[in-house]
């Protein structure tokens, strides 16, 4: 990262390592989270798709590339819905 007075700038194409990490530290933590704590980090790790999260990730940081801050978050929010679930989200369905 590079220091830019009061805040940090990463380059698009610098992502790919601190995603790498933080899709290892996600999976730990939501180890207690998901269902309870009902799957160990190692179940887990198995039913996440990592190329997934971390391509559908990048393409949400990409946004903050191209978009103003004025209409970023409708357009983060217009992109939720179109991932697995996003639908029930944007209407406020639960599955049970």
């Amino acid at each position: 990262m590079r220091p830019n007075k009061i805040s940090y700038f990463i380059k698009e194409d610098e992502w790919d390592e601190m995603l790498e990490n933080a899709i290892e530290s996600a999976i730990d933590n939501a180890s207690a989270e998901v269902e309870n704590g009902v799957y160990s980090p190692f179940q887990l790790e198995e039913m996440v798709d990592k190329n997934y999260a971390i391509a559908t990730t990048k393409s949400f940081l990409a946004l903050t590339y191209s978009s103003s801050a004025n209409n970023l978050s409708a357009i983060i929010k217009d992109n939720l819905t179109l991932l697995p679930g996003g639908e029930d989200w944007k209407f406020g369905k639960r599955n049970k």
